[in-house]
């Protein structure tokens, strides 16, 4: 008690300051009268972010007095923030598969995912599993043919070994609407079949009391299509919520149907709003299930994997996408995920080597073992910003579930290709801020390694020409960019050569010949330098043996420049550009300036014209 008054005491001494108090300040440190104004923002997915919270702000949060663990969820399904760490284990050899997933196991792995595409009988099931010990080893299976058969070899694996049922964890990566979701193909006597074997497939792990997720809800998918986080929860809980009502229908309970659903997530880039979403996810769930005047609560749980988004990837500099899958993992280890699958770096390319699956492992280790990640439940819990952004995706998250279900729920809404559309329409807004650089992708779109050459080490992306929703990559343009240039060298010896020819004032020649050298290294050219050139005429012999000429001065200095250049220049057919956006561009045209490269300049597009033209492609 003594403590408690001496802490009252000291915190006295430290009066609270009002809000009025504080807006004062930041007016004067703005100097403005209306500072919110330039401080409150809107990020990439439409979400409205205050630049200063207050307490106040998070007073009206009902779910702030709930504890982990409990309803709705909102700080987690456990009380506690360990997660389990799955290493995917993408090899269709039955051997190579088992001998990886022992080896990731050694190291640190406590989840396991097969691909149990050449898994066909209970001798490769056996031949998968053995020596795993999955009483405390997570299984996870995916790409199983016929799962109901599969399901049939597990049960067999477990009596005959004689594991127990109620220790086991295995989750089957089976989602009803997948197909319909990623084919187009809305076939409604082949989509019943299929359902009529999922429905059993249900039924019977229900009916074997065993501990297997049987549905898996495929968030990722949407993500990686380039939906905005708002998109990728509401048509994530709809599509739960479909999933729920077709077992319904077909007898089963809500509770059972409840234990046998599991999440299965992708992690953005970004890092507070990734926190945020996981922890709207298990509240939204929580509460659209309470509609189905659900008796036990705690059935409610969302349990979610997470794993590495495959949208903001990339194939060049790899080495990045190390950064980016470490922050991935800690906004999901920070939301209170329940497993964790962190893609290997290079799985952009589809190399997958052995100390890229080494890394991504590590990767969890360290931020559990070392960072301590796991030893605090909900870290993000009373943060005045997570807490308002958590609120803001909850509400706008709802409103859109909400219109899905006034339409008629999530298959009228995925049958009218309006999630399909909706999501190409956010993929587009996203691929032009890329393709501006608004959105800076690093080693991309800026500060590339034009050194660096990948055509050998990577294998072709297969694109699916099916109606449905596509996955794509956010560089996987830029990328092309680079490989078509990679393609040309190897077949002619060389890459177009760029010249930059910069003169006159200082300060603006090195600025300008900085930014042009990083736009034309998006493509990977042979970019070669003039530092201050002395004359036109000196110009003029630079200019005949590039591909591409690009001259960086002051806006002042061009004109009189060019004028001198194109005067001795016999056959004035060159590429000539200009770097910057000056006042008299159709006075520079007509001295014979072919284009302007400037910050407001579409990066891809621009890069693109001139690929076409270097490479003759039509």
């Amino acid at each position: 008690m003594e403590n408690n008054k001496e802490h009252k005491k000291l915190f006295n001494e430290f009066p609270p300051v009002s809000t009025e108090t504080w807006m004062d300040r930041v007016k004067a440190d703005y100097k403005t009268d209306d500072p919110l104004s330039k401080i409150n923002w809107k990020t990439g997915e439409g979400i409205d972010i205050k630049g200063v919270f207050r307490q106040e702000d998070i007073e009206n949060l009902d779910y702030l007095n709930s504890k982990p663990g409990e309803f709705p969820f909102t700080r987690g399904i456990k009380t506690h923030n360990d997660w389990i760490i799955n290493a995917n284990i993408t090899e269709s050899d039955i051997s190579i598969a088992h001998t990886t997933a022992l080896k990731a196991i050694s190291r640190g792995a406590t989840s396991v995912e097969f691909n149990f595409e050449n898994a066909n009988s209970f001798a490769d099931v056996s031949s998968l599993l053995n020596g795993i010990n999955i009483e405390e080893i997570q299984i996870i299976i995916s790409k199983a043919d016929d799962i109901n058969l599969c399901l049939e070899y597990v049960m067999q694996y477990v009596t005959e070994n004689k594991i127990d049922k109620s220790k086991i964890n295995i989750i089957f990566n089976v989602d009803f609407l997948e197909t319909r979701l990623t084919t187009g193909n809305y076939n409604n006597n082949n989509e019943q079949e299929s359902f009529k074997s999922k429905i059993l497939f249900v039924k019977r792990v229900i009916e074997n009391n065993i501990n297997i997720k049987a549905i898996s809800i495929k968030g990722n998918l949407y993500h990686d299509a380039g939906s905005t986080v708002v998109q990728e929860l509401a048509f994530t809980l709809s599509s739960a919520i479909e999933q729920i009502n077709i077992l319904q229908e077909a007898g089963i309970r809500i509770k059972d149907i409840l234990n046998t659903i599991s999440f299965r997530m992708a992690i953005g880039s970004s890092y507070f709003i990734e926190i945020a979403k996981f922890r709207a996810l298990r509240h939204l769930f929580a509460k659209a299930v309470e509609a189905f005047d659900n008796g036990n609560k705690n059935s409610a749980k969302a349990y979610i994997l997470a794993q590495s988004s495959k949208w903001n990837k990339s194939i060049y500099d790899p080495y990045v996408n190390m950064l980016r899958t470490t922050t991935e993992t800690m906004s999901a280890a920070i939301s209170g995920v329940d497993i964790i699958s962190v893609n290997n770096f290079d799985n952009a390319y589809d190399n997958d080597s052995i100390f890229a699956r080494r890394i991504s492992q590590n990767q969890q280790i360290v931020i559990k073992e070392e960072a301590h990640f796991d030893k605090v439940v909900d870290a993000a819990g009373g943060s005045y910003y997570i807490e308002n952004l958590t609120d803001e995706l909850i509400n706008n998250v709802w409103k859109l579930f909400l219109e899905i279900e006034d339409e008629g729920g999530y298959k009228v809404y995925l049958d009218a290709d309006k999630i399909k559309n909706e999501i190409e329409k956010s993929a587009e807004k996203k691929l032009l801020n890329v393709a501006t650089r608004r959105l800076n992708i690093l080693g991309t779109n800026q500060f590339p390694n034009q050194e660096e050459f990948m055509i050998d080490d990577i294998k072709k992306e297969i694109k699916d020409d099916a109606a449905g929703l596509q996955m794509r990559r956010a560089t996987e343009e830029f990328d092309a960019l680079r490989l078509e240039t990679e393609k040309f060298e190897k077949e002619n010896g060389k890459r177009p050569l760029v010249q930059l020819i910069s003169f006159g004032n200082m300060a603006m020649r090195k600025a300008r010949a900085g930014f042009i050298s990083n736009f034309f290294a998006c493509a990977a050219y042979d970019i070669v330098e003039a530092e201050n050139c002395q004359s036109a005429s000196e110009a003029t012999e630079l200019i005949k043996k590039a591909d591409l000429t690009i001259l960086c001065s002051s806006d002042d200095e061009y004109l009189d420049f060019i004028t001198e250049v194109s005067s001795l220049l016999a056959n004035n057919d060159n590429i000539i550009l200009i770097a910057g956006n000056p006042k008299n561009t159709e006075e520079l045209k007509t001295a014979g300036a072919t284009d302007f490269i400037h910050v407001r300049t579409n990066v891809l597009e621009c890069l693109k014209s001139y690929n076409n033209r270097f490479y003759k492609r039509k």
